[in-house]
């Protein structure tokens, strides 16, 4: 009995050792300020309506006690949720399901890193440049497009996957996908919706499908869509990465800021 107490006395301590330590961690989020929206979006803001801006109301408050005065400081926040590196789910087009849907597993997996910077701005990624990269079922894709914050009287300038391409990674399915762009269409050079060539006439007839079809192919299928994600750019030569992104879990969420990260095994 006395040696089954020390055994338990001297019961060794939880070890850590068995858990894999990144060999880096980089940050894909911004630093959240008032004027966030601005700088992401340039003169698209006011264009699309948007008339408010983030807005951090700070409340200062003094409470006595008979030890002395505590003093105490808290926020309202208003926040934009599509300004600034941002998760978009199924209900930001009417698609289905919002963020509170969503298993925090939904926004965490292996990650893969496509760089299409080469490219210039308004072109459209093609099916062969993603084919060239080995994606597999459950990753995470980002492309880099080598985009820079507007100034506020601009238009973003952007880089985006072709239909085809949008398809072949929904239909995988990849678990999630990410870009450092705008968003994941491109307005200089819009991606078409392809035709049936023996119905000669378009595969989709919904106006979701016309105008934001790379939304649509992730969207439809309840992959998220990642945008305006900064620091792609420290990812193009890491290998064996692993993507963190859960949003807020807001209940009927069409959206949200998030700061992902990426754990960086080689």
């Amino acid at each position: 009995m006395l040696f089954f107490l020390s055994m338990v006395g001297c019961k060794p301590k939880p070890s850590y050792q068995n858990f894999i330590t990144p060999k880096e961690i980089i940050d894909l989020g911004a630093l959240v300020t008032e004027d966030l929206p601005e700088q992401v979006w340039g003169r698209l803001l006011n264009q699309y309506g948007f008339e408010e801006s983030n807005s951090f109301n700070v409340i200062n408050q003094e409470f006595e006690f008979p030890d002395g005065v505590l003093s105490v400081t808290n926020s309202y926040l208003t926040i934009f949720n599509h300004g600034g590196p941002h998760v978009d789910v199924p209900s930001h087009l009417n698609l289905g399901w919002g963020i509170d849907s969503y298993e925090i597993d939904d926004f965490i997996g292996p990650l893969t890193v496509i760089d299409v910077s080469h490219l210039p701005f308004g072109r459209t990624v093609s099916l062969s440049e993603i084919m060239k990269h080995d994606i597999q079922p459950g990753d995470i894709v980002i492309i880099y497009t080598k985009y820079s914050l507007p100034d506020v009287d601009e238009m973003p300038q952007r880089i985006a996957l072709s239909q085809k391409a949008a398809k072949y990674l929904a239909n995988l399915p990849i678990k999630a996908f990410g870009t450092d762009s705008f968003n994941v269409e491109s307005d200089d050079n819009p991606t078409n919706v392809e035709r049936d060539d023996k119905l000669t006439e378009l595969i989709s007839e919904t106006a979701v499908q016309r105008i934001v079809p790379i939304h649509y192919e992730f969207l439809s299928k309840g992959i998220p869509i990642f945008e305006q994600l900064f620091n792609v750019d420290k990812l193009l030569t890491k290998k064996k990465m692993y993507f963190v992104g859960p949003p807020l879990n807001i209940k009927d969420g069409d959206g949200m800021i998030v700061r992902p990260v990426v754990f960086v095994y080689e």
